[in-house]
């Protein structure tokens, strides 16, 4: 097929919005979706879940039981809220900075996460009381390169930046990928692999290479009867040879000095807390850009109105809560301040209804285009059968326009009388006529010599 071009519009000739035109055009959902194979779904689902599995596999680690009570199911929720996990990465961070010493036993309870008889404690005193209880710390007091922990940062990083180039691309104009307004299933989840790109500022000091003894737990007995001392770093720890021991709060908490700076009076600290909050809300104003008309009305499927709503909405609770606690200085401890809050399990469990929400909606819209991207819309209403006869070319390029196989009426462009043009594919000098095809809403022309032409 002969490539058709069209020539370059000045902006002087578009029409320059008003703020009157400034308004949503949300289309109600639509079943889309009929012409997807079983393939492609699980293409879309693996491509939709894998930023938000790799957000939480990597933002979670196992919990560290101290008591014999359990946690109840909505209290495993609240971690792995993102919003939590986000905290997480700051508060690790931030308690680096203003460690005046910082030891194996340190990095271990700081990405602990403890269950103890008073609920959930991640808090600077556990780095002591919990010492009885470790059974193993990490080599180093950082993350080793080669490690799964290293490997999960890799992963999320990665997902980041090809999320992070796609949507300011779309926004930009730059991609040619209508991402911002036509979500699909695949693409969905993609602010949050964004979101994962702050594990970046922690990353040195996230580690898995740990264990805390339950109080269940027959080897800590055992260590208990055969050690009566555990070492850390140059501290002695004593042990009680009774099982109480196994609980810091039976006992009296240890207070070999103070090993972090207050909150409050480090300026580093200070200076890293706003910079994380700048960039919180670089990426909110992202999700502002994605939902508000900035040049002009703006169309919104039903998946991409929800989608950009989900984020603004998320993030604007996220960096509000942030800004309080940073402001407090409670950023002592590794575990969000209110996770044990009847609100936020609340808000928890509405977190995660909106995303299988998402998701439900997204599946039922997602159509694959002409252009072999997936969205939310459906082009030309057209059936199964008629998706390979249509080839697209993106409107940011040099080659603009649209091409069937088969001439169509012109009901099945909209009821717009669009103008055709025949063009012959022929192969190599052959100039025997293989394949016909029908240009539509072509207003430039075509170049190229007809030997040259190549079948699409």
């Amino acid at each position: 097929m002969l490539p058709c071009q069209l020539p370059r519009v000045s902006s002087s000739k578009l029409c320059t919005p008003t703020m009157s035109s400034f308004q949503y055009s949300v289309d109600s959902i639509k079943y889309n979706s009929q012409c997807i194979t079983f393939p492609e779904w699980v293409s879309l689902f693996t491509l939709c879940l894998a930023p938000l599995i790799a957000h939480i596999a990597s933002g979670t680690p196992p919990v560290s039981y101290l008591t014999h009570s359990r946690p109840r199911w909505y209290d495993h929720l609240c971690h792995y809220n993102p919003t939590s996990i986000i905290w997480r990465y700051a508060a690790i961070t931030d308690r680096r900075i203003r460690a005046i010493r910082w030891s194996r036993n340190d990095l271990a309870a700081s990405n602990a996460i403890f269950w103890t008889a008073k609920g959930w404690d991640g808090g600077e005193d556990m780095v002591f009381a919990a010492a009885p209880h470790c059974l193993q710390c990490p080599e180093g007091t950082h993350v080793r390169i080669v490690s799964v922990t290293m490997l999960k940062t890799m992963i999320t990083m990665l997902q980041g930046i090809s999320a992070l180039y796609s949507l300011i691309g779309a926004l930009a104009g730059v991609t040619g990928i209508e991402t911002v307004t036509l979500t699909g299933v695949d693409t969905i989840f993609f602010p949050l692999a964004i979101l994962g790109l702050l594990r970046l500022c922690a990353a040195t000091w996230l580690t898995e290479d740990f264990g805390y003894a339950s109080l269940n737990d027959s080897l800590s007995k055992t260590l208990l009867q055969g050690v009566p001392s555990l070492k850390f770093n140059n501290r002695d720890i004593q042990l009680l040879d009774s099982s109480d021991a196994l609980d810091p709060f039976l006992i009296s908490p240890l207070q070999p000095g103070p090993w972090f700076k207050s909150s409050r009076a480090s300026w580093p600290s200070r200076i890293f807390r706003a910079f994380y909050l700048l960039m919180l809300g670089g990426i909110w104003g992202l999700s502002f850009l994605y939902i508000m008309p900035v040049d002009g009305p703006s169309f919104f499927t039903a998946t991409s109105f929800l989608v950009g709503s989900f984020y603004f909405l998320f993030l604007t609770i996220s960096i509000v809560l942030y800004t309080i606690y940073f402001f407090r200085g409670q950023t002592t401890t590794t575990l969000l301040p209110c996770i044990s809050k009847i609100w936020y399990r609340v808000y928890t469990l509405l977190i995660m209804g909106f995303m299988f929400v998402l998701i439900i909606i997204a599946s039922v819209e997602t159509n694959k285009g002409p252009d072999g991207l997936y969205s939310s819309s459906r082009w030309l209403g057209l059936e199964c059968i008629q998706h390979p006869w249509w080839m697209y070319l993106v409107p940011n390029s040099q080659w603009v326009g649209l091409s069937s196989r088969r001439e169509i009426d012109w009901a099945q462009l909209g009821g717009q009388n669009y103008s055709s043009l025949q063009v012959a594919g022929v192969s190599g000098s052959n100039t025997s006529l293989e394949e016909r095809y029908w240009l539509y809403n072509f207003t430039g022309f075509c170049i190229g010599r007809l030997q040259d032409m190549d079948r699409q």
